[in-house]
């Protein structure tokens, strides 16, 4: 079998879950099984589940085996080399590790059994073993949800709730709970108007993934600096191997082509761009804490958001600024927190004051200062060591003090400080090991986790876009969901304002009342959830006669 040439970044995301085990001997060994019912290709909402869930075992697993129709196979196959050219794909039954059965009868006591029913994704029920009508985010999910449970199946001895035997549980994708209402179908036409995506990595790329799948109109603006790396092959669900090097937003793009209007902003967030002035709807999918404030501060009318963090994965709406807690409630500092160049200078174990040199300047790592590009700063005191930086390369050190080969160092020639924290550090394409010194914002997450998240952005984008649908949200404005963990779960999480966040600045407040046409929270169109539970609506956002 031959793992994917992206695997060092399976072996950070995996590697802190299993401890000093040897994550490529390990997972070298392993295949799994996914099987369909003998229908699959007449119920295209299934079939789009079960092609996600080949995807996204396509990125973790050296050998799949596929139980499905024909036409099923062929797909499958197609999907699964262009991931992962070197993956050893087999057809039919077999003797696996771990199997998972979508709508149909498990092939064991132990096999993972989700279908998605209606809006819900069913895990190891009598109901889950057959083909039922559902809806395109539904099966989106439990595609998500059934990777999961196998993921924790096969891993189940390195996790504290480990898969065992059948875990049966359901989960909601509208209303996140149970529920006694009647639910609407997903319509056949949804309007979202503009739109801004921030952020088309692993997350925003799986919001994507979903929108281009349901009937929707408007308009994606998406920003994003970056190309795709090899390493993100990992868990960006609508990257293949041979899109390394390809812009992310041109990945969105030809996505959504034929399908929503998009227009790609290839740069980071900045106001200073007429695409991204006066944001009505932001969807974030950004890894960063102070890219997430800058957003809410830029006072868009609406902000969902959505992420991924060591312990569990989650998402977030904020439509009633002032009212509600914000976005960049979630994120505001209780405490002093370090600098970014000071993460960078942790992490690759160097000065500060030369790491904030290189930062400052968009110096290449492998060029050495120049004596007036070390700043005088009060506060920072040039050390003794600082004549050395104009005589060797950042890269050079670096490399001497965390082991790196010369091999290695090669394919950092030329590139920025940024970019050997993010991929060579964080990433680790350079070190393995690091995350002691890398900030919780830069886990590696498994893919499914990602695929998940994104899914529920989605999911509340395009929920908050019909009123029969919002009528039956859950009242909490944040959910969360540990996909380590199994089922059943509460995914609801209690969040109050953060003291002194901007959504308590008379400034901002002004500001967002004038812009967006209304003058206190409670004049607005849409009530404050009502007492019963059940938000009224899209919120304060108000209507612009």
């Amino acid at each position: 079998m031959s793992l994917p040439r992206f695997f060092s970044r399976i072996g950070d995301s995996i590697g802190p879950l299993i401890g000093g085990s040897d994550v490529r001997a390990f997972l070298s060994s392993k295949s799994v099984l996914l099987a369909a019912p003998p229908d699959l290709d007449q119920h295209p909402f299934h079939l789009a589940g079960f092609l996600l869930s080949v995807n996204l075992c396509a990125r973790l697993y050296p050998q799949l085996r596929v139980v499905a129709p024909s036409r099923v196979v062929d797909e499958s196959q197609a999907l699964a080399l262009q991931i992962n050219p070197a993956c050893d794909f087999v057809v039919g039954e077999g003797v696996t590790d771990a199997d998972l059965a979508w709508a149909c009868p498990g092939r064991g006591p132990k096999s993972v059994v989700v279908a998605p029913v209606g809006w819900e994704v069913l895990i190891d029920l009598p109901e889950a073993g057959r083909v039922r009508s559902t809806n395109m985010l539904a099966s989106l999910a439990g595609a998500a949800i059934g990777t999961a449970e196998l993921f924790r199946q096969v891993f189940a001895e390195f996790l504290p709730k480990g898969r065992v035997g059948p875990s049966p549980g359901r989960f909601n994708v509208l209303t996140h709970g149970p529920t006694s209402a009647m639910l609407p179908d997903l319509p056949p036409d949804i309007p979202l108007g503009r739109v801004h995506l921030v952020g088309a990595g692993a997350v925003g790329q799986a919001a994507v993934y979903a929108l281009a799948r349901v009937s929707a109109t408007g308009t994606i603006i998406v920003v994003d600096p970056q190309e795709v790396a090899i390493s993100n092959l990992q868990r960006y669900v609508l990257a293949m191997d041979g899109d390394v090097g390809t812009s992310k937003c041109a990945i969105v793009e030809r996505t959504l082509k034929n399908k929503l209007e998009t227009v790609s902003v290839p740069a980071s967030w900045s106001l200073d761009r007429p695409e991204t002035q006066n944001a009505e709807v932001i969807c974030a999918a950004v890894d960063s804490e102070d890219i997430r404030i800058a957003l809410q501060a830029s006072l868009p009318r609406r902000v969902y958001n959505a992420w991924t963090q060591p312990d569990d994965i989650g998402w977030s709406r904020h439509e009633r600024f002032g009212v509600d807690p914000c976005v960049a409630c979630l994120y505001w500092p209780a405490r002093p927190r370090p600098s970014y160049h000071e993460l960078v200078a942790r992490a690759i174990r160097q000065h500060e004051l030369r790491t904030l040199s290189y930062l400052s300047a968009k110096i290449p790592v492998d060029v050495p200062l120049q004596g007036a590009q070390v700043p005088r700063l009060q506060g920072y005191p040039v050390p003794a060591e600082a004549s050395a930086w104009t005589e060797r390369s950042l890269l050079e050190d670096v490399a001497a003090q965390l082991g790196v080969s010369d091999e290695d160092v090669k394919i950092w020639k030329g590139r920025l400080l940024s970019d050997l924290y993010h991929e060579g550090i964080c990433g680790g394409a350079l070190v393995r090991r690091q995350q002691g010194d890398i900030s919780v914002e830069m886990a590696v997450p498994l893919p499914h986790q990602s695929v998940l998240a994104g899914i529920m952005l989605a999911t509340q984008l395009l929920v908050a876009a019909r009123d029969d649908l919002r009528v039956h949200r859950t009242a909490s404005v944040e959910s969360r969901l540990d996909l380590l963990a199994g089922f059943p779960q509460l995914s609801g999480r209690p969040r109050q304002r953060s003291p002194n966040c901007i959504c308590s600045d008379a400034d901002f407040l002004e500001r967002y009342r004038a812009k967006w046409a209304w003058t206190t929270p409670q004049a607005a169109s849409n009530p404050v959830p009502q007492p019963n539970g059940v938000d009224a609506g899209v919120g304060s956002s108000p209507v612009v006669p």
